[in-house]
């Protein structure tokens, strides 16, 4: 699972669309889109102002680690 799709699955668990998230943290729309496909990585000052926005903790990260195994058995 790459960080975009990580990315797509906060924003739909939070119900924000990418415009939302753009309000909430300032990075503009186009940044966001590359950061889900891929095109580009944020850098960790955005990455940590997407993680603030989304409520993306420690424990997040795990459960999203965990669901990761878990498509990877599947």
């Amino acid at each position: 699972m790459t960080y975009g799709d990580k990315l797509r699955i906060m924003r739909a668990v939070r119900n924000m669309s990418q415009r939302d998230l753009a309000e909430a943290t300032g990075i503009p729309g186009t940044y966001l889109s590359n950061f889900e496909t891929g095109t580009t990585l944020p850098t960790e000052e955005k990455m940590d102002a997407i993680k603030e926005a989304l409520g993306w903790t420690d424990l997040v990260q795990d459960a999203l680690e965990d669901l990761e195994a878990a498509l990877d058995e599947g």
